[in-house]
């Protein structure tokens, strides 16, 4: 594939951004694209309709929808009814899009946004699906990453590898989603730091009255009409410098780019509620 364009995102969480905009360098590097940055919530403006067939694949390593500040009650917020317009739009138009880390925790106001992503990290205790749920929590560790398809795309060359991130304990929408990778750490909520505590109280305590986690760290799905994967890995730079993480973000980008990834998502579309 040569001649691609990417939009990568960031915005709303920290991120060292030299380190980002490196891994992102050498990834459209080995793909023959280019790339630009926009950084939220500016970047919400790309995020339209408008826009469908300007981007090859649109790289989202933002958190948009809260405001976070430590010692502070985090605050969703929005989207309002044209920005939910615009990006269901976007994504009927068939756009594709790779989700990594913390995204997952973007838009908590709105179920259509954790509906297109697969799941949904809480920064505090909320409602999803007309549900109750309590914060997730997080643990930095060294785990291994088991490979589930190795016949998709977006596995294709990696094989079992170990990283030192973030692991996430929060929903999953598993029976909605193609499973790409796996892991066999620890994921009960004991061993795992409440983000409602951390955030709101500086208190490094374990998360309580959680349901087991999902050893899920990737995945691929549709989202309206447009394909899109889901990277758990992503905190920091030595993730985003890790060969085989490169290596899945490259496959990734290139299968949302696809038309056979195209073709699938229009064959298995996931409407997105406003």
């Amino acid at each position: 594939m040569s001649s691609g364009r990417l939009l990568a995102v960031t915005g709303g969480h920290r991120v060292d951004v030299d380190a980002f905009r490196t891994m992102v360098d050498a990834v459209c590097g080995e793909l023959g694209w280019v790339w630009s940055h926009a950084t939220q919530p500016a970047a919400q403006q790309w995020l339209h309709p408008r826009h469908a067939g300007v981007w090859d694949a649109i790289l989202l390593h933002d958190l948009p929808g809260l405001a976070l500040a430590r010692g502070r009650e985090p605050v969703a917020h929005g989207p309002d009814a044209a920005a939910r317009d615009a990006v269901t739009e976007l994504l009927d138009a068939g756009q594709g899009v790779v989700a990594t880390h913390h995204a997952l925790a973007g838009w908590p106001a709105w179920d259509g946004w954790a509906t297109a992503l697969g799941g949904r990290f809480l920064y505090a205790p909320g409602r999803l699906r007309g549900a109750d749920c309590p914060s997730s929590g997080y643990r930095m560790d060294t785990y291994r990453v088991d490979v589930l398809a190795p016949d998709h795309p977006v596995c294709a060359g990696v094989g079992v590898f170990e990283v030192t991130d973030e692991l996430y304990l929060c929903p999953v929408f598993e029976d909605e989603v193609v499973p790409l990778l796996a892991t066999a750490a620890d994921l009960s909520p004991a061993s795992m730091t409440s983000t409602y505590d951390e955030v709101r109280y500086g208190r490094t305590v374990p998360v309580t009255d959680h349901p087991p986690g999902s050893r899920l760290v990737g995945w691929a799905k549709s989202a309206g009409q447009s394909p899109l994967a889901y990277l758990l890995p992503g905190h920091g730079p030595e993730t985003m410098a890790h060969p085989a993480y490169r290596r899945l973000l490259t496959n990734a980008l290139a299968w949302v780019a696809s038309p056979a990834a195209h073709e699938w998502a229009v064959a298995h579309p996931a409407p997105l509620e406003r």
